[in-house]
């Protein structure tokens, strides 16, 4: 483990001397005060310029089905044809939400798929990746 030099805390003005971190004990709390207010903030920003239609996977209704859904279908899709045997994690629509909302809870529409599949269905989608 390597040893740095003391440098100085980073709160304007404060001088004191700090083996590690960005600020001393008495300017550590305020900082992450800060940091917190700066995230809700921006979580406030996402959350209004969200699309309407994502209110859905929070109603109780999408919930219980999901929770229903993974019971009776436990493992990915993906994994599975590919011959590995991976929980799944996600319950994702075949036909997209937002395009056919009156599958929205439509089993034959569902797929179970481990986060590294939905992952990646999810950038195919976008055009990413």
């Amino acid at each position: 483990m390597s040893v740095h030099a003391p440098r100085p805390c980073c709160h304007a003005g404060c001088g004191r001397l700090i083996a590690n971190g960005s600020y001393c004990a008495v300017h550590q709390v305020a900082a992450e005060e800060r940091r917190a207010a700066q995230l809700k903030a921006a979580n406030k920003r996402y959350n209004r310029t969200r699309d309407e239609s994502d209110k859905f996977y929070s109603t109780v209704a999408w919930r219980n089905f999901r929770n229903y859904y993974l019971i009776v279908n436990p493992l990915c899709v993906d994994c599975e044809a590919d011959g590995v045997i991976e929980p799944a994690k996600v319950v994702d629509h075949i036909k997209p939400f937002k395009e056919h909302p009156e599958l929205a809870l439509d089993e034959s529409n569902m797929r179970g798929l481990c986060r590294a599949h939905d992952n990646r269905r999810r950038h195919d989608r976008r055009g990413r990746g």
